[in-house]
C-alpha cells in the first residue's frame, strides 16, 4: 500500500486487540502529539458506557472531536488525556 508520507513507511494502519468484553483498535499517526505517532481507539456497545469513560478521560486533557453521532452512523469523539495521549472513542 503506497504511504502518505515518507514519516509513514513501516508503521501500523490498523492493530486490532480483542478480549471478553472489550474491543481496542490502535494506529500509527504522523500528526500526534506529544505521544508522536500514535492514537489510540476504543470501541464500544454501550453508548452510556461510552459517554461516562469519555467524560472522565476528558477531565485534566482536551476534547478535540466532541461525541456526537456521525454520518456514518455511529457516535464518536475523540480527545486527548491528562497524559498527552491521544485517544478514539466509537459506539452505537
Amino acid at each position: 500500500m503506497p504511504v502518505r508520507t515518507e514519516a509513514m513507511r513501516g508503521k501500523v494502519l490498523h492493530a486490532r486487540f480483542e478480549g471478553p468484553g472489550v474491543l481496542f483498535h490502535a494506529s500509527d499517526n504522523d500528526d500526534a502529539e506529544p505521544m508522536k505517532g500514535s492514537a489510540l481507539m476504543l470501541e464500544f456497545d454501550d453508548l452510556a458506557a461510552m459517554r461516562e469513560l469519555f467524560e472522565r478521560m476528558a477531565g485534566g486533557g482536551r476534547i478535540t472531536v466532541q461525541m456526537a453521532r456521525q454520518y456514518w452512523g455511529s457516535s464518536f469523539g475523540m480527545l486527548v488525556d491528562a497524559f498527552g495521549v491521544q485517544w478514539m472513542f466509537s459506539g452505537p
